[in-house]
């Protein structure tokens, strides 16, 4: 369900005025929404179904609003992400109602062999296995050897700085952006628990469309309300039988963390200035592949 309303546009400006003022205080380099000249601010809240089966199941748009891009808003109901959709019917019911076109699934052979998805009649399932030295990291129920709490936030950050530098994974990643960008109708996209490969291809679709640095990364951290039952309960199960070590590690491999994200993030600015040369340079996509996906992905 999608609903527009107004709000004044003295709310926008004291958003604005709240995100200069952080971005002064903050070295992540944040970009500012522009405020429109007329008196009122459009705002698209959205209602998307929630998945019993797969917890981290939302539209890209945003989670109660569709996040601005300047010139416009994120189009809602055109694009989702998730974790894996080995679902029950219920929830497989509810995808087809939602038109779902396109399935693009970025986790590995393995993965997909434990938990096959489950996908509507007549949508497309494209398998773009994303992998590296981090593979592990994305899909932590598959065993991890870190050591420590501070080991696995080590590890995952460096995990979102190999999506930037990784040539392999930048090929993958390129084939997945254009895949977004020529479904024929709405799209999900997943790994295992929707949080690092899906986390980082939110993040640049998003970037891409104009969403502001500071939606981006509250989206990115979103994983956490989405997915807090079923991380708690994994978490206690580990302390119980691994004891608090093991837990509080498993709790941050289960988890996101801003950093985590602002590690690829910042990698991305140091190697190609901004999301756009990324795109073409580091991904390989072409001027128009960029175009097409951003048309997809903005309502103005």
């Amino acid at each position: 369900m999608v609903r527009e309303v107004l709000v004044p546009a003295a709310a926008g400006l004291l958003a604005l005025s709240v995100l200069i003022a952080g971005c002064q205080a903050n070295a992540i380099e944040r970009v500012a929404v522009p405020v429109p000249a007329s008196d009122e601010v459009r705002t698209v809240a959205l209602d998307t179904p929630r998945l019993a089966s797969a917890d981290n199941f939302r539209d890209l748009a945003g989670t109660d609003r569709a996040y601005s891009t300047g010139d416009g808003h994120l189009k809602p109901a055109s694009v989702y992400r998730s974790n894996a959709l080995d679902i029950n019917d219920d929830d497989l019911a509810t995808l087809r109602d939602l038109g779902i076109s396109t399935v693009i699934d970025l986790r590995t052979d393995r993965e997909i062999e434990e938990h096959p998805d489950r996908v509507p009649a007549g949508a497309d399932y494209v398998p773009i296995e994303i992998a590296g030295g981090g593979a592990t990291a994305a899909n932590p129920s598959d065993g991890f050897s870190v050591g420590s709490p501070e080991d696995a936030t080590t590890m995952l950050g460096e995990l979102n700085r190999s999506f930037v530098t990784d040539d392999g994974m930048k090929a993958q990643f390129g084939k997945v952006v254009t895949a977004v960008a020529a479904a024929d109708g709405p799209v999900v996209f997943h790994c295992t628990a929707g949080k690092d490969r899906a986390g980082w291809t939110s993040a640049v679709l998003q970037l891409a469309a104009g969403v502001t640095e500071k939606d981006v990364i509250d989206n990115y951290l979103a994983t956490n309300d989405y997915s807090r039952d079923r991380i708690e309960t994994t978490t206690e199960q580990v302390r119980e039988s691994e004891g608090d070590e093991a837990a509080d590690t498993y709790s941050v491999l289960l988890g996101v963390q801003e950093g985590f994200l602002i590690s690829g993030l910042n990698e991305m600015k140091e190697i190609y200035g901004d999301v756009d040369t990324y795109l073409v340079d580091g991904l390989g996509l072409d001027v128009s592949t960029v175009q097409t996906l951003k048309d997809k992905l903005v309502e103005v």
